[in-house]
């Protein structure tokens, strides 16, 4: 076995699943990511299936403070009491993949060995405290970590060839969403091919796509608990983006007390305005109050929302904490007024964030949205 320390790992583990013949379907009790759960979907979700996980990820009924994780906690024991879900007899590696349409996710699922030294998983985005919190307290609470953080890393050699032979064979699990998309799980537990794909990952870095509040609360727990071993490691896909490629989608932001005179009066020199949506251009910024649009643009490598945040919002008298975070344009639209402007971004180009993570240099929070997404459910991790 390879010393894991400094290299980028991902351990085999006994994941847990549903049992299909306990819930009415194995597509109606996932999920997509805590943090994409706008109300209607959540209503959808949780009208779908008793055992949805959404009743999990999401704890209800905020005035109860740190108690309210308790509910998600009994709930999931109960499911674990009463056979709903079951843990795997033997440890594997995972090879999940999701098709929608022309879109396709697929890589390894294990347990990410943790890394504070920030050598070989490299974050790209802040963080925002109250959500590491949130998360934290949640798998403190359930003592299990119920939604896999998203890792990408380049040509993945003969571990992207194990992934790819895996889907040759009889899927272990199938599912299918309501939205159409099609879920396939396979087991990799051969010891030589086990040893192939971590010989391989230790060749590598990854950059985290997707989960960083997630891992940031992975790192605490590792801290508060540093003499136990599964908190070594956190549950994680890793997926090789070239061979298979993600999306990078813009998230939008709401800006209460802003309005448009005071875009147009106190935005810096050196920033062109023009009236309108003006689409098309890459390194855009566009603002509105519902009716109008103002559209800014600058030459600069740095990524839009960098300078948005850097420059734009301390020249505006933005409080950041104020803000509020979309990955819809028409959400952030229905919310736009005189007094409260929805900022459009796009998306930075993938160079972009690889450069700034190997340089150790952060974008602002929910700078991202990589996508696919891993579906919350279809496997989960106990410690």
């Amino acid at each position: 076995m390879l010393d894991p320390r400094g290299v980028l790992s991902l351990d085999p583990l006994r994941a847990w699943r549903f049992v299909a013949g306990k819930v009415s379907a194995l597509g109606a009790v996932t999920s997509p990511p805590y943090d994409v759960l706008e109300p209607a979907i959540v209503r959808r979700l949780t009208d779908s299936d008793l055992h949805n996980m959404v009743r999990l990820i999401l704890p209800r009924d905020p005035g109860l403070g740190p108690a309210r994780y308790n509910e998600p906690a009994h709930r999931l024991a109960g499911w674990q009491r009463d056979g709903v879900v079951v843990q795997d007899e033997q440890p594997a590696l995972y090879v999940y993949e999701q098709r929608l349409g022309s879109a396709v996710l697929c890589g390894l699922v294990g347990l990410l060995r943790l890394d504070p030294a920030r050598q070989v998983v490299l974050p790209h985005e802040e963080v925002m405290p109250h959500w590491v919190d949130d998360r934290l307290q949640l798998m403190e609470a359930t003592d299990a970590d119920l939604e896999p953080i998203l890792l990408a890393y380049a040509d993945g050699g003969a571990a992207s060839d194990a992934v790819d032979a895996a889907r040759s064979g009889e899927p272990w699990v199938e599912a299918e969403t309501y939205n159409g998309a099609e879920h396939r799980i396979w087991r990799i537990d051969d010891p030589e091919v086990l040893e192939t794909i971590e010989l391989e990952l230790a060749k590598h870095e990854a950059v985290i796509a997707d989960g960083h509040h997630r891992y940031a609360a992975y790192l605490e727990r590792q801290l508060r608990e540093p003499y136990r071993q599964t908190a070594e490691v956190g549950l994680a896909m890793l997926v090789d983006y070239i061979r298979h490629p993600l999306t990078l989608d813009p998230i939008h932001r709401v800006v209460p007390g802003l309005d448009l005179m005071t875009v147009q009066s106190r935005t810096p020199a050196g920033w062109q305005m023009q009236p309108g949506r003006v689409e098309g251009d890459p390194d855009r910024i566009s603002v509105t109050d519902g009716s109008s649009w103002l559209t800014l643009h600058t030459e600069s490598e740095v990524p839009t929302v960098a300078l948005l945040h850097e420059v734009l919002f301390p020249a505006w008298g933005v409080v950041e904490d104020d803000l509020s975070f979309h990955h819809t344009l028409s959400d952030a639209l229905a919310l736009a007024g005189p007094q409260q402007l929805a900022v459009e971004l796009a998306a930075p180009r993938m160079d972009q964030v690889l450069r700034s993570a190997a340089q150790g240099v952060v974008l602002p929070q929910k700078a991202t949205s990589f996508g696919p997404k891993p579906r919350v459910g279809l496997l989960f991790r106990t410690l």
